[in-house]
């Protein structure tokens, strides 16, 4: 876009880059059987009563608008004349589809063939149809100039007035742009855009596919470093963009399209303590984080591979898919709650940032942040380390205001310092000589011991109940209270149902994070419903 304004490059050195849209189907050819491994034209699908004739005819239309019908068997495509010739689509559908096709043909008007936007404007087509027809098409590549016949990237095509700034702003926005598609099974409205990330590629038609099923396939998963996102019918094989491309079954090409509906890794550079140089690969999307240099010290890449990425030979993608692919920590037991899961994105969501974007209450996240601190660290769920209350104040995982009420949380974990001795003493210790809240060293406890048990701070060791009483850790009537799950205080609340939890409940909900092995909280999309928290509008 930059080098455009520039003048450094020109629109149809642009357009090249998007050939990919202009010569071949970008949409969704069809339906891919998950329990058969079979796929079916939408056509066919209608009849056979799988799925709703209404809801065959918005994928049609959507492969309408956005360049040909597409047959799914061969990957062939056709207009909407040649389609209903050759018995792809129902004679019913015939007029609703040619009327369609003006978003690829133009909308004639005083004479003028015009654009889907400007067809809007001219209030030759509906807004909200025409909000759908556009976020279809940019999904699939680019906003079609119906003069040139050709797609254009949604910048620029604001550029050339085929779109406008307020409606690619709001083009994913529901308030502004209704979600126009359906799931084919459960009807549950969706962008275009997000029906395409679902989607597998065909290796025999070289189309995509939508897969409906109970396996959920390319679902995000918090377990799994990669979704399947390509299937080969012929052998009725299952892959992983990374599996395919290594199998030699898609090029690099294709590799990189498929990267970007799952991730965008991006590198950068970062100062350890020592103020050392060290580049980071961040994935934009799921905010998971490495650091090469230290991926290159503990052996997950080899200098070879290191030397490849310095030169510009292994792009920032393929050496992340290969870190991916070799980090497999095992499921980390004694794991506080390290922050919440988005299951619609994949993203890895802090605590601290989860409150901050209206995820969650202040009370759950503070509970949450006090159970980090009393049993190991503040937690930074990118990369899974751990910090004190001052390095994660410094690291902008928690604020000062945050910090402050969680200080005393920590010593729980690093022990209650007691001036005579210069020693430390545990909590319950420091409870009893009323050197510590009850109310917070008991919850301290209470976090412990549902993440595996009650530490001993002068050895940094785990004890279970019997353990901790026989070294004077804790006494007996704290561990009998500790014991009866039902006086555990829910002060949580779940972010997906809003019911309230305990804070053992959020652990037994948690998903261990494949790319960690520290549990995460599933949480849906921030809504922005109602006001901002308070805590953040006095900041």
């Amino acid at each position: 876009m930059e080098q455009l304004e520039l003048g450094l490059t020109t629109v149809q050195e642009v357009q090249k880059t998007l050939e990919k849209c202009l010569k071949k189907a970008t949409a969704i050819s069809g339906l891919y059987i998950e329990s058969s491994k079979e796929k079916i034209s939408f056509t066919l699908a209608a009849k056979k009563g799988i799925i709703d004739r209404s809801i065959a005819f918005e994928f049609l239309e959507a492969q309408v608008v956005t360049g040909f019908i597409i047959d799914p068997s061969t990957g062939k495509t056709y207009s909407a004349e040649e389609a209903i010739a050759n018995g792809l689509i129902d004679q019913e559908f015939k007029e609703k589809l040619l009327d369609a096709e003006k978003a690829v043909l133009g909308y004639i008007h005083s004479g003028k063939k015009l654009s889907v936007f400007q067809a809007i404007e001219a209030r030759l087509l509906e807004r909200q149809k025409g909000k759908r027809i556009l976020e279809a098409q940019i999904a699939t590549g680019g906003v079609i100039d119906p003069i040139r016949s050709i797609r254009i990237p949604a910048e620029i095509a604001v550029l050339k007035g085929l779109l406008n700034h307020t409606s690619l702003k709001f083009l994913h926005e529901p308030a502004s742009n209704v979600k126009g598609f359906h799931f084919p099974t459960n009807k549950q409205n969706m962008y275009y855009s997000e029906l395409l990330e679902m989607s597998v590629l065909d290796l025999e038609s070289k189309t995509y596919l939508l897969p409906i099923g109970e396996r959920n396939i390319t679902a995000f998963s918090a377990d799994k470093g990669h979704k399947i996102c390509i299937v080969d019918l012929r052998s009725g094989s299952e892959f992983t963009r990374l599996e395919a491309y290594g199998r030699g079954l898609i090029d690099q090409k294709v590799y990189f399209e498929l990267s970007q509906q799952e991730c965008l890794w991006e590198t950068s550079s970062v100062f350890d303590s020592n103020g050392s140089s060290q580049t980071l690969l961040t994935d934009k999307k799921s905010g998971r984080q490495f650091i090469i240099d230290e991926a290159v010290s503990k052996g997950l890449i080899d200098r070879t591979q290191f030397s490849k990425f310095k030169e510009g030979q292994l792009s920032p993608t393929e050496l992340a898919d290969i870190l991916v692919n070799r980090t497999r920590p095992s499921k980390d037991p004694y794991s506080p709650v390290a922050g919440y899961w988005l299951y619609e994105t994949n993203e890895r969501v802090s605590l601290f940032k989860a409150l901050r974007r209206n995820m969650v209450d202040r009370v759950t996240v503070f509970r949450c942040l006090e159970a980090q601190a009393s049993t190991g660290g503040i937690v930074d769920p990118s990369n899974g380390k751990k910090y004190n209350v001052a390095q994660a104040l410094q690291k902008g995982l928690i604020d000062e205001v945050c910090a402050k009420q969680i200080q005393q949380c920590e010593l729980a974990f690093i022990g209650v310092p007691q001036s005579i001795s210069k020693g430390v003493i545990t909590v319950a210790e420091a409870m009893d000589k009323n050197l510590f809240n009850k109310e917070i060293g008991y919850r301290c406890l209470e976090y412990q011991y549902v993440t595996g048990g009650l530490i001993d701070p002068r050895s940094n060791s785990r004890l279970s109940l019997e353990e901790a009483i026989r070294k004077g850790v804790v006494d007996a009537a704290t561990a009998t209270k500790l014991k009866d799950e039902k006086s555990y205080a829910k002060t949580l609340t779940c972010p997906k149902t809003r019911r309230k939890l305990s804070y053992k409940d959020a652990v037994d909900k948690a998903v261990y994070d494949c790319h960690t092995g520290l549990r995460l909280v599933e949480a849906p999309l921030p809504r922005n419903f109602g006001i901002p928290s308070l805590y953040f509008s006095s900041q």
